[in-house]
């Protein structure tokens, strides 16, 4: 179910809030980058999505009308942080120094 960045409460509209919807319990807006798919605090203008950079929001916890805007599913969000640990182990292992190299 998807969730309030804020506060957890879940958003059990159908469809993505409209920019001007905040969350009935803490009062945060729900149309935001924190709660996008996209959302990547690490990435470039905090977004993986290459498209929605080019207007970059003032910042990443306020209203926007962000065209690109979906609405993360907190069990999408576990899912691509199992992948991103896998990757990263990938890759730590590629680089890992061996006996056979000393």
């Amino acid at each position: 179910m998807r969730k309030c960045h804020r506060c957890g409460e879940p958003w059990r509209e159908k469809g993505i809030p409209g920019t001007r919807e905040d969350c009935l319990k803490c009062g945060a807006s729900l149309h935001v980058c924190a709660n996008c798919r996209f959302f990547d605090n690490a990435a470039l203008e905090w977004c993986r999505e290459p498209m929605a950079r080019e207007e970059k929001p003032l910042a990443f916890d306020k209203s926007n009308v962000c065209d690109w805007f979906v609405f993360l599913d907190p069990a999408e969000e576990s899912l691509n942080a199992e992948k991103s640990k896998s990757a990263r182990l990938a890759l730590e292992a590629m680089f890992k120094p061996t006996a056979k190299g000393l």
